[in-house]
């Protein structure tokens, strides 16, 4: 099982991810993307739900607003951020 990564390493790791934002008191990244429909939006969920399905490892998905995803993710079995 992977190890917990410290604050510092996430914040670390996150540098140059255009969006992403570590939330440490929840243990959790996030980001939102914006669409120009609620289509588009469903469209790129589908298209995530199908990589997080080939990598066993599964984000919370939010569709809000008609055209906006909000991406939040963590190791829920580790209740932080590890490497997977």
């Amino acid at each position: 099982m992977a190890d917990l990564m410290s604050d510092g390493d996430v914040e670390k790791s996150l540098k140059g991810l255009d969006g992403w934002a570590y939330d440490d008191v929840y243990k959790q990244v996030h980001k939102e993307f914006v669409f120009g429909s609620f289509e588009a939006s469903v469209t790129f969920v589908q298209h995530v739900a199908s990589i997080a399905s080939e990598m066993d490892h599964y984000p919370d998905i939010l569709i809000h607003k008609g055209g906006s995803v909000r991406i939040t993710a963590t190791t829920h079995d580790m209740s932080g951020i590890t490497e997977k």
